[in-house]
């Protein structure tokens, strides 16, 4: 008898799945329904997403700023991953970045404790959690510190996460993961895909001076399925597969890849003025700037984190830097990015 068929059929669950067009959520998803669980997505698309329609999984159409809609996609749910959110560092999506992953997440909290929902999994970002003390890794006990610099995607996780916290005070049974920059298969992020382009030409000379948390793809979902069972509702979790300055990435990749590293560190008042320039100048040319003066001054510090408790309490296993990176360098430099 197989380890798969010794697995007990109680522990199948009927799962919600919010933002599972996404990254991490399409890559959630497909292992969920490999797990054998009962599957329900919900986004404002009439259909799933494309790389989730051959998956035997139900789709509800709605909005998480509507919590109307949310009512009716917690009924009879046991577990609920909210993952739905908008990543943008851009001063223009301030308005709808807090409609959705403020306000978001708080109809989402609301309608599962009202279902009852057994337990629900907030997926965040270390970007909620600060900068720790330079020098230093910081926990998920850090006291957040960029309120009022203007960093409107790290305030409206950090906001959400206070959603998240108010309502597991009223009794919702819930936990939050906080990933880093994350990398791997079905990543449609542009920007990552023309970095890794960059690298493997030996075209990158410069990099930011500072650092941050990465995590595998892999890495990330295990956690992800790991919450259902483990973890303690009302914690959060950083998900850090390695802490590495953008140095140290770069220098790392050129070593899988046998290509050249970058040469130099781009000083900070550079970086940020040019972040500055291009967020200004290339929307008068109908152009995206591919980099914002937020991103530019974040990239400038060391912001490393700790997955000491992910691997005490959710059995997280960190895949090294280098090992993600001869996994997925052909899916970024090989194949297509398709919206």
């Amino acid at each position: 008898m197989t380890e798969e068929e010794e697995k007990p059929a109680t522990n199948l669950k009927r799962i919600l799945v919010t933002g599972a067009s996404g990254f991490i959520g399409s890559n959630l998803v497909a292992r969920l329904v490999n797990d054998g669980h009962t599957v329900t997505t919900f986004g404002r698309s009439g259909t799933p997403s494309k790389k989730l329609r051959d998956l035997p999984i139900e789709h509800i159409s709605g909005d998480v700023t509507n919590i109307e809609s949310m009512y009716q996609a917690m009924n009879d749910k046991d577990v609920v991953f909210h993952l739905a959110g908008l990543v943008s560092y851009k001063k223009k999506d301030v308005h709808r970045q807090y409609g959705v992953n403020v306000v978001g997440t708080r109809n989402v909290m609301e309608a599962a404790l009202k279902a009852g929902v057994g337990r629900v999994i907030h997926t965040s970002s270390v970007a909620a959690m600060g900068i720790p003390k330079n020098g230093e890794v910081g926990t998920e006990s850090l006291e957040y510190n960029l309120g009022g610099l203007g960093l409107n995607y790290c305030d409206s996780k950090y906001a959400a996460e206070q959603e998240v916290k108010t309502i597991f005070g009223r009794g919702l049974p819930v936990i939050i993961l906080s990933p880093g920059i994350t990398f791997g298969e079905g990543d449609k992020h542009p920007h990552h895909h023309a970095i890794f382009t960059a690298m493997a030409k030996g075209a990158l000379l410069g990099v930011p001076k500072g650092g941050v948390t990465f995590s595998d793809i892999n890495d990330v979902v295990d956690a992800h399925v790991a919450a259902m069972e483990k973890g303690t509702p009302g914690e959060r979790y950083a998900l850090v597969s390695a802490n590495l300055t953008y140095r140290q990435a770069a220098e790392a990749f050129a070593r899988v890849q046998g290509v050249r590293a970058p040469v130099f560190e781009i000083p900070s008042s550079v970086l940020v003025g040019l972040g500055s320039l291009a967020e200004a100048v290339l929307p008068m040319f109908g152009m995206q700037s591919p980099v914002s003066r937020q991103a530019a001054w974040l990239a400038q510090h060391k912001i490393f984190f700790s997955s000491d408790k992910a691997i005490a309490e959710l059995d997280f296993k960190p895949t090294s830097f280098e090992d993600t990176i001869r996994r997925v360098a052909p899916y970024y430099l090989y194949q297509k990015s398709k919206k």
